[in-house]
């Protein structure tokens, strides 16, 4: 896939910024990422807005106003939290297809009281929210097949938490201790309140164009885009409630969608989980991210707790995993948060991330998790 490259990037930090409008968070974000780029909006021949809470029609032909009309298309994308890697996955489509050869793809969200409509019915009367019992059940689960603790659920914030301190982009900058993980109230047992993500404000771009553009501009330092997967689960959706969404595996009733999505990605990119050298994988609670890391083939099931003992995911070991601090540092607008997750990759391969820089990688992975069981891989190369 050397022939389609990132060629700049953009963030507007997570937060919360209630008097702020999504057009001037997303305008930061995109301007940013066009002058990482060399590019104008003229430049751009398709464009792609991603957004999950916002309910405005039209959202990326209104922000788009703010850099100018120039007849291009300019399409929304929803795909729950997976909704960067589809929008990453439709701009490589459309460039390797010769149908243009510059793309800008954006997310934007805004905190209006995140997934109220998730769940059964009864579940939001009650307060009972699908979310969090569902990623609780995903934690059980973990605990019960190979012996992980609360404890490890605890490191796993911890780690996100010293280095989600040292990311300028992220909401939360403290460092925690396991014993404060542990005396945060319970959302779900076994995870606490520092377990969890926030919802919050914010926006990402990136530009994605051809070799010969990238050549055109004057591009540094090209990362090429090695792979880009976007799948369903190929298991029928009556197995699973909808509050119990996000399983850990399904035994013989199919691969969990991150398993097969990491598959077709290592194929496309003609590599292994060997040779990966950075990762940013959907942390929506503690727990997820040792299960999409053992989902994604970077160590054996059962194996990523100790391996979170040992320092393996350290920004100083062997596999750094979200050296951003992932979302439960940066907060989650899921429009955004993919994309958020590929401009780390970026800053890392092109040695730009800071005091979170983890040495010399060339080659990194974004993974994110949807909703109703969509997930989508993203490998980059230097």
């Amino acid at each position: 896939m050397e022939d389609v490259v990132l060629a700049g990037v953009g963030m507007h930090p997570f937060g919360r910024y209630r008097e702020k409008d999504p057009a001037d968070i997303a305008l930061e974000a995109i301007t940013m990422a066009l002058k990482d780029a060399n590019m104008t909006f003229k430049d751009i021949q398709l464009a792609l807005c991603g957004t999950v809470l916002l309910n405005r029609p039209q959202l990326g032909a209104e922000i788009l106003q703010g850099v100018g009309q120039t007849g291009i298309p300019i399409y929304d994308i929803r795909a729950a939290c997976a909704t960067g890697g589809a929008m990453l996955r439709l701009a490589r489509d459309a460039i390797s297809s010769g149908s243009c050869d510059a793309v800008l793809v954006f997310g934007i969200d805004k905190h209006q009281g995140m997934f109220q409509d998730l769940g059964e019915p009864w579940q939001n009367t009650l307060g009972m929210k699908a979310s969090p019992s569902a990623f609780a059940m995903v934690a059980q689960r973990y605990m019960y097949e190979y012996g992980a603790t609360e404890e490890d659920f605890a490191r796993v914030a911890v780690k996100a938490h010293k280095y989600g301190r040292l990311n300028p982009y992220a909401m939360f900058r403290q460092e925690f201790t396991i014993e404060q993980v542990l005396k945060s109230p319970y959302v779900a047992w076994p995870l606490h309140l520092y377990n969890f993500c926030s919802p919050d404000d914010g926006a990402a771009a990136v530009v994605v164009c051809s070799k010969k553009i990238a050549r055109k501009h004057n591009i540094s330092q090209p990362v090429y885009l090695a792979a880009s997967v976007m799948a369903t689960a190929d298991y029928p959706s009556p197995i699973l409630e909808p509050s119990s969404a996000y399983s850990i595996t399904t035994k013989k009733k199919g691969r969990p969608v991150v398993v097969a999505a990491g598959e077709q990605a290592y194929k496309e990119a003609g590599i292994g989980p060997g040779d990966i050298e950075v990762v940013e994988v959907q942390d929506t609670e503690s727990a997820h991210e040792l299960v999409h890391i053992e989902q994604l083939g970077l160590c054996r099931p059962g194996e990523a707790y100790h391996l979170l003992r040992e320092g393996t995911f350290d920004i100083t070991g062997r596999l750094p995993v979200n050296p951003s601090g992932g979302i439960q540092c940066k907060g989650e607008p899921p429009g955004a948060s993919g994309l958020g997750q590929v401009c780390e990759i970026m800053w890392q391969l092109r040695g730009q991330a800071g005091p979170r820089q983890v040495n010399h990688p060339k080659v990194g992975l974004s993974q994110v998790f949807g909703w109703n069981h969509i997930g989508g891989v993203t490998i980059l190369k230097k």
